[in-house]
């Protein structure tokens, strides 16, 4: 008989991925293949208060994967939360990073193909004011022919614009940074699938200049020539 598993404690050795406010540790839970996100505590912080934010972290996490699985963007499976630990536990997605996929050998049609249906999932999320908070191609795995969404970490629910906007130029400076050669092609493709899902993708995408042009210090008609918005 298959016995509830103890994630009591934590095996270092077993860390898949260190990130600023959580560790990923592959697992198992009964049957099945799993990736345990734990927030950890930090000691700089008042306990109460350091409680309070990871618990409030983590719910609004598992919130925004549960949401986003409803209206049809994929993520990963939840199959517990501790609230004790700030833990998560979710199905462990088989797969190959986007980031991969993209900087490998390969038609760069199939590659601006990928991309464009990945600007209209994003286009879905921020239409139900889903923000992913970390949109990066590291942090969408190809599995089969799905693409899944993971690790909405740093996301919120919003309805600002700003906040879209800057998802969109998370992903941008992702492509300039990641996948420097056919940086272009990509957001431009990006932007084709995010009009086809966003209804007001023309005044994110215009917020997103205007955002990019503030952090940069610069006029936006010096970076207009990369966006869509016709």
């Amino acid at each position: 008989m298959t016995t509830k598993p103890n994630f009591e404690e934590v095996n270092e050795e077993s860390f898949d991925r260190w990130g600023a406010e959580a560790i990923l540790v592959k697992d198992k839970w009964f049957d099945f293949d799993v990736m345990r996100k734990i927030r950890i505590p930090k000691k700089y912080r008042i306990s109460q208060i350091d409680d309070e934010l990871r618990n409030n972290r983590t719910i609004i996490e598992s919130r925004l994967l549960i949401a986003a699985k409803k209206i049809g963007v994929q993520t990963p499976f939840i199959f517990e939360i501790n609230m004790n630990k700030a833990t998560i536990v979710m199905e462990f997605i088989e797969g190959n990073l986007v980031k991969d996929i993209l900087n490998a050998e390969g038609a760069k049609k199939s590659k601006i193909e990928l991309v464009k249906e990945i600007g209209r999932l994003v286009g879905k999320l921020h239409s139900n004011d889903i923000i992913h908070g970390d949109l990066t191609t590291s942090n969408i795995v190809k599995s089969k022919d799905n693409l899944i969404f993971i690790d909405f970490g740093l996301g919120k629910f919003s309805k600002a614009v700003e906040d879209k906007a800057v998802d969109i130029l998370l992903i941008k400076k992702c492509f300039i940074s990641t996948h420097t050669q056919i940086c272009k092609e990509l957001f431009f493709s990006f932007q084709e699938g995010y009009y086809q899902s966003m209804k007001n993708a023309k005044s994110v995408l215009k917020r997103t200049i205007k955002v990019e042009a503030r952090g940069r210090h610069l006029r936006e008609n010096q970076v207009i020539k990369d966006y869509l918005l016709s």
